[in-house]
């Protein structure tokens, strides 16, 4: 147990599909600004503004592309709340380099450009042709990989419990009434004759309240006192509700701003832990005759 689901207890051999770079090639660079843009709506330069305000409002949209002429492309934009009288030429806005993607741009990257942007416009080609909004966020493909980072983070939450603890260890550091529901919840699984150790029953908050208590586990994993932990891995678990609930709004409560350094933090935990698992595993490895060989 311990290493069995990702490595190799014998060998090191670290199973495939385990890692966070092989979740962010499938997922984070297989989601790109394609998957979650919407067709930008454009009007015309010599559009009465109002006339465009009250039809944005009707629609729900903050921004349209401008244009100069019927199928021209689309050369400045203009926020809904800045139309007043006059034309949309009074009020439009230049497009320049910082508010454009190419449609191929990854989800990582469109993540770091969108906490600082409330949008981006996105090339199709040499033309823009699309707009992505904070709320885009919110689509399923983008939840996809955040429930995956927060899964592999919890996986990683219990395969150091197992490290420090030991099998049934951390039953003497965790509170009666959450070890009763461990127990309660492994007595149900077992009436569905599921055979489950107890360390798998534990939820989200007792894997993080054991690890926050080892001062070493903090320290290999970089993640600073106890307050700073606690913080960041609720946060981790409020994100994993939210999506397990299929809450309509991810940032209920917070921000995207910091939804999205929640999520590059998360990333870099899990990565720290990916690295200290292999160092691990090329241990136990050492000393193999070689007979075997992977084909």
């Amino acid at each position: 147990m311990g290493y069995d689901l990702w490595t190799s207890p014998i060998t090191g051999y670290r199973r495939k599909g385990t890692r966070l770079s092989e979740l962010r090639s499938v997922l984070g660079t297989g989601i790109t600004a394609r998957t979650i843009l919407e067709p930008l709506q454009s009007c015309f330069l010599n559009a009465p503004a109002q006339e465009i305000a009250l039809l944005l409002k009707e629609r729900g949209f903050d921004v349209a592309g401008v244009q100069s002429a019927e199928k021209g492309p689309v050369m400045g934009f203009v926020a809904a709340k800045s139309l007043r009288d006059g034309t949309v030429k009074d009020l439009a806005e230049p497009l320049h380099a910082e508010h454009l993607v190419s449609d191929a741009t990854p989800l990582g990257e469109l993540l770091r450009l969108l906490r600082s942007k409330e949008r981006v416009f996105v090339l199709v080609g040499p033309e823009v042709k699309g707009i992505i909004t904070l709320a885009d966020l919110n689509k399923p493909s983008v939840r996809v990989y955040l429930f995956g980072l927060v899964s592999i983070l919890e996986m990683h939450l219990r395969f150091w419990v197992f490290m420090s603890y030991g099998q049934d260890g951390w039953q003497h550091e965790l509170k009666d009434d959450r070890l009763r529901i461990a127990n309660e919840l492994q007595a149900e699984r077992r009436n569905r004759t599921e055979e489950i150790a107890l360390i798998d029953c534990l939820q989200f908050c007792d894997k993080r309240d054991l690890i926050v208590a080892k001062a070493d586990l903090r320290a290999k994993l970089s993640l600073g006192s106890k307050t700073k932990s606690a913080s960041l891995f609720g946060e981790a678990e409020d994100l994993r509700n939210r999506l397990a609930h299929s809450q309509q709004d991810l940032v209920q409560g917070t921000s995207w701003p910091d939804l999205i350094q929640l999520v590059e933090s998360l990333e870099v935990v899990v990565h720290r832990s990916d690295d200290a698992v292999e160092e691990m595993a090329k241990v136990s490895g050492k000393g193999l005759n070689g007979l075997l060989v992977a084909v």
